[in-house]
């Protein structure tokens, strides 16, 4: 049974604590019995509530900021953002209509008090403070060309998509990607989703089985392998009227790749992921298996790799009719605001949009770009690509506007490609853009080059890096945002290194980086990595030079008796 402080007890040390770090402080008693201290600690004001049927103080910083009211989206957002990673912290705000500001605060409470815990959650709260205005100042920055939209939602893109260029950034030790892809109406076939993922341009198919808890059903017509739907391979009936009818199915494809090769076989399961009101979800698998060893395709080839790529698809319940209504409304609403000089008021999507002036064009921009901003990589590809297709021969004929439009398709492209890790498709399409001085742009196109292994890297980052400092002078102070670019290009530099064994290189970029607060953890991991990989080879050489002994002693190698 836990003994309840006394408020009086609570209270007296308390004051006892203001005291002995010399904090000036006023006391005032509310009617409903709890005790209100005022105090300055380290020149920030605080005020702390002791309250008659708590054991507990509860102290708030009551502005550790203020900010234009205009900016409420932005500062709601943060708050929601630090209150989800920080557990005894709370951000709040509250809006000053007199002077149009808002005000945010910081809360903490202070359990059975001690001065100790008291001590050092006050010093924590300048910490957070400062952690708080840096982040809120970066967002600013960021949205500072949205000031008369949303600017939370077009932040939260923005976000989403730099962790994803970040994210690209996998350490050595990490595992494969796993990439979402789309809701939709239509049909998904087999055969379009192999041609995106590993085309087999010259293949043959022989036969497919299909294994669900219902038994197993082959497939020989190759019509009917090819348009085989993965959308229903668990579900029945369409729209509203859909259903999961199974939980699983299993597909084995089977097929020849050239005169001379041997039968292959590629592996497609497919898994149910729940539903809701709008969605029934699917993640499928596809696992294609190595090609047979040759002079054509030798053991250090990439066809001698496996190559598994995960999925998750969905079909969409609402109907072709709705989708057709709702992107009439959004292009309408973006080319009517960009002919009456309202672009100030459009997102950066719809600017994209609006600058589509053929219809069916217009349709695939609009649902390519929804599938983009909803990680639907696969489904964004299969509409993007029809709006590059339709552009690249106007390309020189374009305005600077829709040159811009065509540039981030190509992006957007690339991106996608790049988190399917198809890094020659990606590269394809961000070589276009790898130039038009796009942080975002050039940050994707490293990704493609440091994670698909392109020998080009070094040399594309290093001309990066130069021209960045070139338009610095030593004395002038860098922006965050660009300091942040640097240090990406160096870690993709280093992990560049490892992938081509320039173990010395790679290890001395890693050890500037362990001094340094935004790149040491990144750098630890890496190092040891490097570390690892000198053991391992240390071992393979001293099995080398203990076999070669062994045979140096005119004994010889036992035969296997096959």
């Amino acid at each position: 049974m836990r003994i309840r402080k006394k408020k009086d007890s609570i209270k007296a040390n308390f004051e006892k604590f203001l005291k002995d770090y010399n904090c000036t402080y006023t006391v005032n008693q509310e009617e409903n019995g709890a005790t209100y201290f005022n105090f300055e600690f380290q020149a920030g004001h605080f005020v702390a509530a002791i309250r008659q049927q708590d054991d507990c103080v509860d102290v708030t910083f009551p502005s550790i900021t203020t900010v234009p009211v205009s900016q409420l989206p932005l500062v709601r957002s943060k708050c929601n953002e630090h209150n989800n990673s920080n557990i005894l912290f709370k951000f709040t705000y509250s809006l000053d209509h007199e002077d149009s500001q808002v005000s945010v605060h910081l809360s903490f409470f202070n359990n059975t008090f001690d001065a100790n815990t008291m001590l050092s959650e006050l010093k924590a709260a300048f910490h957070f403070q400062r952690h708080w205005i840096r982040d809120y100042d970066e967002a600013v920055s960021i949205s500072k060309d949205y000031e008369d939209i949303d600017m939370e939602s077009e932040l939260y893109k923005h976000h989403r998509e730099m962790f994803l260029l970040r994210r690209l950034e996998l350490s050595h030790q990490m595992g494969a990607n796993v990439t979402s892809i789309s809701a939709g109406t239509g049909s998904l076939s087999l055969w379009q989703l192999l041609e995106t993922i590993n085309p087999l341009l010259e293949c043959q198919l022989l036969f497919m089985t299909v294994n669900t808890v219902s038994g197993q059903q082959r497939i020989e017509d190759e019509t009917s392998i090819r348009n085989y739907d993965l959308r229903h391979a668990l579900v029945q009936g369409t729209g509203k009227e859909a259903r999961l009818a199974r939980d699983y199915a299993l597909i084995d494809l089977h097929y020849k790749q050239g005169r001379d090769e041997k039968p292959m076989m590629a592996t497609i399961s497919i898994t149910a992921e729940g539903e809701d009101d709008r969605s029934i979800y699917s993640r499928v698998t596809v696992t294609i298996q190595p090609r047979n060893a040759s002079r054509q395709n030798s053991l250090s080839n990439e066809g001698r790799q496996p190559h598994s790529v995960s999925l998750l698809i969905a079909l969409d319940r609402n109907d072709d009719k709705k989708r057709q209504q709702e992107f009439e409304y959004m292009w309408s609403d973006a080319q009517l605001k960009a002919h009456n000089g309202e672009k100030d008021s459009l997102t950066e999507d719809q600017l994209l949009l609006g600058q589509v002036r053929v219809a069916d064009v217009a349709y695939n921009m609009y649902w390519g770009i929804q599938a983009f901003n909803s990680g639907r990589y696969y489904e964004a590809i299969l509409y993007l690509e029809n709006v590059y297709n339709s552009y690249r021969c106007d390309f020189f004929e374009m305005g600077p506007e829709g040159k811009r439009m065509f540039l981030e398709t190509a992006y957007k492209l690339g991106f996608c490609y790049n988190e399917l890790g198809l890094y020659k498709q990606a590269f394809y399409y961000l070589d276009l853009t790898s130039n038009d001085g796009n942080i975002r742009h050039t940050m994707e196109m490293v990704n493609t080059m440091a994670n698909g292994k392109d020998v080009r890297l070094f040399s594309y980052t290093e001309a990066v890096m130069d021209e960045v400092k070139r338009n610095f002078s030593e004395d002038e102070e860098m922006p965050d945002s660009i300091r942040d670019f640097i240090n990406f290009l160096r870690r993709r530099r280093g992990y560049a290194y490892i992938n081509f064994n320039q173990l010395d290189k790679a290890e001395k970029i890693f050890t500037q980086m362990l001094g340094e607060e935004d790149n040491a953890d990144y750098a630890i991991r890496e190092l040891a990595y490097i570390k690892d990989l000198r053991q391992r080879n240390e071992d393979v050489d001293a099995s080398t030079r203990e076999e070669k002994s062994n045979h140096d002693d005119g004994s010889q190698p036992i035969k296997p008796p096959f």
